[in-house]
């Protein structure tokens, strides 16, 4: 299953994309993996892959929630690959 992990803005000055996807690589395990990445005008992104037979996808996105929220950085979107939207780490803590 794909997640998309969207900051709508800036990070902390002492955290950089590279420390959010190292985090969530160490979160994930080998439940999945960090595949991509991206910066643009309105952010930046991570994508995400989990291997559904492997673990449940919710049990991951909950896993991945509590450590961006952990760290400070409960704004940042998680979007699952069925949803439109997402919803920020701190909803789904």
């Amino acid at each position: 299953m794909f997640i998309e992990v969207i900051g709508r803005g800036p990070l902390p000055d002492d955290i950089d994309r590279d420390d959010v996807e190292d985090l969530l690589a160490d979160v994930l395990g080998a439940d999945g993996e960090v595949t991509g990445a991206g910066t643009g005008e309105t952010g930046w992104n991570l994508d995400v892959e989990v291997e559904p037979d492997v673990v449940h996808p919710l049990q991951v996105l909950r896993r991945l929630a509590a450590a961006l929220a952990d760290h400070g950085l409960g704004g940042v979107i998680l979007r699952p690959e069925h949803e439109a939207d997402g919803r920020t780490a701190l909803d789904l803590v």
